[in-house]
Formats: structure tokens, C-alpha cells, sequence
């Protein structure tokens, strides 16, 4: 089918980086309106597309200019998960892993991912059709997620040594912060 863009991040310099989810597939969109030149810099390893599932969410890191560091959530064989890639302006390379054990299917799988003003990653993820996992402390599907670059939970999260920031959510799609904070 035709290619689904799903998510898009801005990097420093002002081009962007954007997923497609049922190709598995990122793009790099360079150059002015009128001359726009998406250029494919690699597949993110382990996306298996499924319904409204595949590659999701991408988001930059703040300190990208020193670490080339990128994020994205994906569904993969088992779950939907984040996974750190570096990004060095031409081709992306995995590093690892951060999250897993998120619950997937064909609906709801969340996906957003964005940076707080607080420096941390803020991972949605959605009820997957379910809406008792969404009430559940211990199930990560319907929640709003707070995590460390290394996928630990974020400090100062409300429920201690959980990555759960809030609970309760659908199928969050997406995030913003106001002045303050």
C-alpha cells in the first residue's frame, strides 16, 4: 500500500525526521517548501506492522547535538517498545532497546513520543481496545510513560520505581506543555 507517514521530529538544523509506519521506514526531509527531498536513512530493526501498528513516534534527543541520539516506538513481534538509535545526518544505527513489555494490536497502541521541558521522555501508549489494563499500575497500556534516555522511570514520577506519569488514557496522540511547564 501507500506509505502511511506517522510521525515527525525536527532536529536541530531544521530538517526533520519522518516515520512510516507500515514500511518500518524513516525519512529525512531536507531543503525549502518548494523543493522538499525526503531521503530514506534506514528502517528502524524489529516493526512489524499490524493495523494501526508499526513505527510511531519518533522524538530527538535535547542534547542531540552531542549525542546524535534519536527514539522511536514501535510494534514489534510481542509488544510495542522504544528503541535508541543514533542518527549521524545520513544513516540511523540502533543502539538499544529502552522499553518493552508495552501491550499491542490491531487499535489503540499509542505512539507518541516527545521531550518535557524537564529533559525526560514522555512515551504514550493506548488501552489497545481494553479499558481495565488503562486503570491498571501494573499494565503500561493506557498510560502517559516518564522514562530516563535508558528507559529507567523518570524521578519525581508519582507512583516510585514505575515509569507511569499518568493513567487512565484511550489512545493518547499527542503531547504539549505549556510556559509553565
Amino acid at each position: 500500500g501507500l506509505p502511511v507517514p506517522w510521525g515527525l521530529a525536527f532536529l536541530p538544523d531544521g530538517t526533520a525526521l519522518v516515520t512510516l509506519r507500515d514500511q518500518g521506514e524513516v525519512l529525512h526531509v531536507a531543503g525549502r517548501a518548494a523543493g522538499l527531498t525526503p531521503v530514506s536513512v534506514g528502517r528502524v530493526p524489529g516493526v512489524e506492522p499490524q493495523g494501526a501498528g508499526g513505527l510511531l513516534g519518533v522524538a530527538v534527543s535535547p542534547t542531540f547535538a552531542s549525542d546524535r541520539t534519536v527514539f522511536f516506538y514501535l510494534t514489534a513481534h510481542a509488544d510495542n517498545r522504544v528503541i535508541r538509535m543514533s542518527f549521524d545526518g545520513s544513516t540511523l544505527r540502533p543502539d538499544r532497546v529502552i522499553l518493552s513489555g508495552i501491550r499491542k494490536a490491531g487499535i489503540h497502541n499509542g505512539g507518541r513520543l516527545a521531550f518535557g521541558p524537564d529533559g525526560y521522555l514522555y512515551v504514550s501508549t493506548g488501552e489497545t481496545g481494553q479499558r481495565d489494563p488503562a486503570q491498571d499500575k501494573a499494565s503500561l497500556s493506557g498510560k502517559i510513560l516518564r522514562v530516563t534516555a535508558d528507559g529507567a522511570p523518570a524521578p519525581g514520577n508519582p507512583f516510585p520505581g514505575s515509569p507511569i506519569w499518568s493513567l487512565g488514557h484511550r489512545n493518547v496522540q499527542g503531547m504539549a506543555w505549556d510556559k509553565a511547564g
